[in-house]
């Protein structure tokens, strides 16, 4: 290995030591006699997280990293898909209309997939916030046209997902899921404007 490479495995350890450290010092997991090393956490005061472990954050994140692939190969003839919901859970689309029920949430992910090497939906900037009830969630998304025919490369759309997880003895799962279109509108007045 040469010096450079050294040096990228080496940062690339310090910061997956320095991710599983905060995980778990906001697990609460942490020495209570050792100085707390993170006082908040995205804003929160890490004792606001004790509602969930770090183990419920990664398997969150896994879920909703899970949907990008579920819905986009239509894994299963759908069935992937249909599974990372809980039994009562719902997706809502753009207008609010619910899809629930696993052969209703199946046939959804068969009319949406673009085939088993697609890659069109891209989420990013998931936030987890514990609830009495479970968790919920948010993420943007973007939908990239990548390799589709000769059309060329563009982006489809984006907006946004609200979410409801629920923890079912399968592990964590949709109790809901609502898109969100992307929607410009009217710029806020700077405050020089107002004066």
């Amino acid at each position: 290995m040469n010096v450079r490479s050294t040096r990228v495995v080496s940062i690339i350890g310090v910061g997956i030591l320095a991710l599983a450290w905060s995980a778990h010092a906001v697990s609460g997991q942490a020495d209570p006699t050792a100085p707390r090393l993170l006082a908040s956490v995205a804003g929160k005061p890490a004792a606001s997280f004790a509602g969930l472990t770090a183990l419920d954050y990664i398997e969150i994140k896994q879920l909703v990293s899970r949907y990008a692939y579920a819905v986009d190969t239509g894994a299963d003839n759908g069935n992937v898909y249909a599974s990372l919901f809980a039994p009562e859970g719902a997706f809502a689309d753009r207008m609010g209309r619910e899809t629930t029920g696993r052969e209703a949430l199946a046939a959804l992910a068969r009319r949406n997939t673009r085939g088993p090497q697609s890659v069109f939906h891209f989420i990013v900037n998931h936030v987890i916030e514990p609830t009495s009830e479970g968790a919920v969630g948010k993420e943007y998304l973007v939908q990239l046209r990548i390799g589709e025919g000769e059309r060329p490369n563009d982006i489809f759309g984006g907006g946004h997902y609200e979410d409801v997880y629920v923890k079912t003895p399968d592990g964590w799962r949709f109790k809901r899921r609502q898109f969100m279109p992307s929607e410009g509108g009217p710029r806020p007045r700077r405050e020089a404007e107002v004066r």
